[in-house]
């Protein structure tokens, strides 16, 4: 049941790997398990949702149910216009890597949209950079423990 849990929320917007590998080590799992379970999470919705946002983003964008989400999402991306324009895909990655709330795989897919990366780069660099943050979030309360810092 534990690995649903996290799975499922790994797989939620904004939380993400980010809140999945924490809930997982706290829920007592190894933390390779944690990691791989969350991992998944986050990484099953990305190539539906790219999908998704290639046909339906006009209908998203105007939905009043959808729009305040998919407007919150544009305006995220929206910020990091020169980022992206200056670096390309390599800026999709760093976006996804950083392990920050809202700069997950949902934002990036809407990233990918937005700049108009093709759906197949847009996956492989986001699944990258899923890998990256769940690293980056992994090593940090590592080092803490390896250095009695916590």
């Amino acid at each position: 049941m534990d690995y649903l849990k996290v799975f499922l929320l790994s797989a939620l917007p904004v939380v993400e790997l980010r809140g999945g590998l924490p809930l997982g080590i706290s829920l007592g799992m190894p933390w390779w398990e944690a990691f791989v379970v969350s991992y998944l999470g986050n990484i099953v919705i990305i190539y539906p949702w790219l999908l998704v946002l290639e046909h339906l983003e006009g209908f998203l964008a105007r939905n009043r149910i959808t729009a305040p989400v998919y407007k919150m999402l544009i305006r995220k991306v929206s910020k990091k216009k020169e980022l992206f324009a200056k670096y390309g895909k390599y800026a999709l990655f760093i976006f996804v890597a950083i392990p920050l709330p809202t700069t997950g795989a949902w934002t990036a897919c809407v990233a990918a949209r937005f700049f108009r990366i093709p759906t197949r780069e847009a996956f492989v660099i986001i699944l990258f950079g899923v890998l990256a943050a769940g690293i980056i979030m992994l090593l940090y309360p590592l080092l803490l423990a390896v250095f009695n810092l916590a």
